[in-house]
């Protein structure tokens, strides 16, 4: 186990702990359309592009600057654009997440407020955008309350959309501590782990563009306290390739074999990964286990134990070679917690190699709902090992990013929901985890300004995971066995990377199926070697978590290795034939064939005549088979009497695997005997008699 500081290993002989639950709120809201009419068959949207000051104090304006844009459908009218809302905070969470998702009917009409307007285009025809520019007049002073969230919508004819104006007066509470880790995890792209070649090669320069989801998620976190929890497939790259032909025959042979996309697909990922590690001195980095496996799967699957220990030394190596980096920790990707759970995974990981599970506050069971108090008190889930519970609303609302690419509207949610979270117990100190979702995919910009939004808020203070594991105090017990599914609170956006179990128990057979005839295969193969890594590695990547975003990429995936294994278990095959064995003692010969593209060393052949009265009398010499040929193998054989018998021919590899195809051939035997040279003799001399007989009646005549 590798961790950054000394505390951690007093820590992990302290119980297990739980911190939670994290700050809620709700995602980016759409557009919300009026019921269809006549007039209301335009598809506007309205999209707010900023929203200034974020955070309103004194007798500071807001202004809010966007745009209204017609999607299609028909022309609209649009004579005006105004800014309504109340002038009182909204109460809870609960509120807060209502209206962020577009639900108005928490505010009485009564109380809502128009407070600008501007003038519409009047006429907006497809396609066509108008910009606009309201004003919220002296914000904080509409409120005698300390802080608190002002609901804000805009609308534009029949379609209105949702924000918030935070207001701070003055400092009555204990700052809320919030710690933000994000996952730098790979895309579900099946074409990453396809055979080499151009697709392959198009695939990894997406994912590692400096315009990438990975670079665009890494750059917007750059310059803020967020914990970089890594697939380490990104910090271990192929091994570098040789510029120049080795003189060494097997290696030149090897050499031959890479073509130009493979080289260059090399190239690309040691040069991401140099960059990468440039970028990690000074900051919170923690290391998942290679390939950052689905938990769910190997926890459902002791088939699976073995190779997710290798996975996670994998992942161990990694973070060895990062100063500071940790390895300690476990993110299940479903994001459930219980005390079994905390237990099966601490077996799992090994003695004294956990430091703490990351789940979902939404797994925590019914008690856990948007106006739920912090919670106090601890569970032992497991011996060492804090469970940190990060906030659903707070995490999944940044999936909105994706739909608001000036990340105004997620940064007023954010605070929005803080100032509700801060308000529930204004006096009690808390710390708020932050999980970034695995599929997150927004503009830099937009993240950053969310996130650097909050937590620059005068109500938050900035914290470190590292801090929370370490000092983990105590929080809302686990239950005892894990849930079916998490059940989230109304109004807080699903994550994709959540979603249902990807790699199932019947795929997982599939695999260890495959892998077992491409492993016994590779022991012939001329390329064995290099084979057997490329599919493995193809294995390790299948277990990982990022499917369950993308169920259907896995299938991708998982049908070229089970491809790939019927190949293996079919190309080198014994042809099934009828023999005729005209002998006492003689040379069996079977045929081998090899369709795969290379070619086969040392294959042994086994025969096993399935009657006593033919015998072999030793076993052929382990044969060579070019790709795309055949190889005759001769046996010593005896025939002991006249007769078919059925002879097994069986295939292994040098290390005794067995391969290829197997096939039963028939020798039809007819052994000779010593009545047969009598036979023979008779013939012959029945003829000399008649040679002779002929030859004295031509001299009379």
């Amino acid at each position: 186990m590798t961790s950054r500081r000394n505390p951690i290993r007093a820590f992990l002989r302290a119980p297990a702990r739980v911190i939670g639950p994290a700050l809620v709120v709700a995602g980016a809201t759409a557009w919300v359309p009026a019921p269809a009419t006549a007039a209301s068959e335009a598809q506007i949207v309205i999209t707010i592009n900023s929203l200034a000051p974020a955070v309103a104090t004194g007798n500071e304006d807001v202004e809010v600057a966007g745009t209204v844009t017609n999607r299609g459908g028909a022309d609209a009218d649009i004579p005006e654009i105004t800014l309504q809302g109340a002038d009182t905070p909204l109460a809870g969470r609960a509120a807060v997440a209502a209206w962020a998702s577009g639900t108005t009917s928490g505010v009485p009409p009564a109380s809502l407020r128009t407070y600008d307007t501007a003038a519409g285009p009047d006429r907006l025809s497809e396609g066509e955008s108008h910009g606009f520019r309201l004003t919220l007049p002296k914000a904080a002073a509409r409120t005698t309350a300390a802080y608190g969230a002002l609901p804000l919508l805009v609308r534009a004819g029949d379609t209105v959309r949702t924000t918030f104006a935070a207001v701070h007066n003055r400092k009555e509470y204990e700052q809320l501590r919030v710690a933000v880790v994000t996952p730098v995890t790979l895309d579900p792209e099946p074409g990453l782990f396809e055979s080499y070649g151009a697709g392959r090669l198009a695939s990894w320069r997406t994912e590692l563009a400096d315009d990438g989801r990975i670079n665009r998620l890494l750059d917007a976190t750059k310059d803020l306290p967020v914990t970089w929890a890594f697939d380490p497939t990104l910090l271990a790259p192929p091994e570098a390739i040789a510029q120049e032909r080795p003189t060494d025959p097997e290696a030149g042979t090897a050499w031959d074999r890479i073509g130009p996309e493979q080289r260059e697909e090399t190239a690309l990922r040691i040069a991401f990964d140099a960059a990468l590690r440039d970028r990690l001195p000074g900051r919170s980095v923690a290391v998942l286990p290679y390939a950052d496996p689905d938990l769910a799967a190997v926890l459902a699957d002791p088939g699976l134990t073995d190779r997710f220990a290798a996975l996670r030394a994998k992942g161990e190596a990694v973070a060895d070679g990062i100063p500071g980096a940790r390895s300690d920790i476990a993110w299940p990707a479903d994001g459930l917690l219980a005390t079994s759970r905390v237990a099966a995974i601490t077996e799992l990981y090994g003695e004294g190699r956990l430091g703490a599970v990351i789940g979902s506050e939404a797994a925590l069971g019914a008690d856990n709902t948007l106006a739920a108090p912090h919670p106090g008190g601890a569970d032992r889930a497991g011996a060492g090992v804090a469970a940190l519970a990060y906030d659903d609303g707070l995490s999944n609302a940044l999936l909105d990013l994706e739909s608001d690419p000036s990340g105004a509207i997620t940064t007023q949610r954010l605070l929005a929901d803080s100032l509700a979270a801060l308000a529930e117990y204004p006096g009690t100190p808390r710390s708020l985890l932050i999980a970034t979702p695995r599929t997150l995919d927004a503009r830099p910009g937009a993240l950053h300004r969310a996130l650097s939004g909050l937590l620059d808020a005068p109500w938050i203070t900035r914290g470190d995971l590292d801090d929370l594991i370490d000092e983990a105090p105590g929080g809302t017990p686990l239950p005892a066995d894990p849930a079916a599914e998490l059940a989230l609170p109304s109004g807080i956006p699903a994550d994709p990377s959540t979603e249902r179990l990807a790699l199932t128990a019947s795929r997982a057979r599939t695999v260890a199926s495959a892998l077992k005839a491409i492993d016994a295969t590779s022991q012939v193969r001329d390329d064995g070697a290099v084979n057997g890594v490329f599919w493995d590695e193809v294995a390790d990547q299948l277990l990982s978590s990022r499917w369950r975003a993308d169920r259907g990429a896995l299938r991708i995936v998982l049908g070229e290795l089970r491809d790939a294994g019927i190949q293996a278990d079919t190309a080198v095959a014994v042809v099934p034939e009828r023999i005729n064995f005209f002998a006492d003692s003689g040379l069996l010969q079977v045929t081998v064939t090899n369709d795969l593209d290379v070619p086969v060393r040392q294959v042994r052949v086994h025969l096993t005549p399935l009657a006593p009265s033919f015998r072999l009398t030793e076993m052929p010499e382990p044969v060579d088979i070019g790709a795309h040929s055949r190889a005759t193998v001769r046996v010593p054989a005896t025939a002991l009497a006249a007769g078919t018998v059925p002879v097994k021919v069986s295939l292994y590899s040098p290390q005794g695997q067995h391969i290829g195809v197997d096939n039963t051939v028939q020798v039809r035997a007819y052994p000779t005997g010593s009545w047969f040279y009598w036979v023979i003799g008779a013939v012959a001399a029945a003829l000399v008699a008649a040679g002779v007989l002929r030859s004295r009646r031509r001299r009379k005549a």
